[in-house]
């Protein structure tokens, strides 16, 4: 036969106690424990170009006020269930922590301070920043351009380091500015199955670093006629 349990500090007949060396009801327990050892505040940065947040030096894919604070609090939610309520006050951000154990329940306060930057990938574009350059050459070009500029935007959709940082018009033709030299692959790699042009290399020196000479890749990319 199981015996009655009793919260020693309300009296209420319970099923469970909880805790170690004092055992409580679950009402109880949460009035005088937290289950999270919830902040006071948190700092949550974001790119001010992109959206795009900072956690734990990286920057991740989370563009609304909702994605960003699940976020930010998805450690916890690896042992409780969690919501999230947020609300301002006194132009002041807070967000509370409605957190489940079974039956334990319990409520944090955190106060959230947003803070703005540019990420690394943002700030190169800003710069102009780039690793290589298609120099496109030939009659009737623009369709080939924008078949480049088109999948300059998808490998961007999928990677923020790959960007189109400048695009020139130029006597006879037109100068792509890329970031990255594996998006510059990519671009060629599409170039040679759709159209089978003349591409020829070549380097410019743009520096050193770290006693190093630095140079940047061109590409010169020539249609050939009918």
């Amino acid at each position: 036969m199981e015996l009655s349990k009793f919260c020693p500090r309300c009296g209420k007949e319970t099923e469970k106690l909880y805790g170690e060396e004092k055992q409580l009801c679950n009402t109880c327990f949460t009035e005088v424990n937290s289950l999270v050892d919830a902040p006071r505040l948190v700092e949550i940065e974001t790119c001010s170009v992109c959206g795009r947040m900072k956690k734990k030096g990286e920057w991740v894919e989370a563009y609304t006020v909702e994605d960003q604070l699940a976020e930010t609090f998805s450690d916890i939610a690896e042992s409780f269930e969690l919501e999230l309520q947020y609300w301002e006050e006194d132009e002041e951000f807070y967000v509370r922590l409605h957190i489940a154990d079974g039956n334990l329940q319990d409520n944090e306060d955190v106060k959230v301070e947003w803070l703005q930057d540019q990420c690394p990938d943002c700030s190169r574009f800003q710069g102009g920043f780039y690793k290589a350059k298609i120099q496109l050459r030939g009659e009737n070009v623009q369709d080939i351009a924008d078949d480049i500029t088109d999948k300059a935007a998808e490998l961007t959709n999928r990677n923020r380091a790959d960007f189109l940082s400048n695009l020139e018009h130029r006597d006879g033709g037109i100068d792509f500015y890329l970031s990255t030299e594996k998006m510059n692959k990519k671009i060629l790699s599409m170039l040679r199955e759709n159209y089978r042009p003349e591409i020829e290399r070549s380097y410019e020196l743009v520096g050193e670093r770290d006693g190093q000479r630095v140079y940047r890749n061109v590409v010169s990319v020539r249609l050939l006629g009918e």
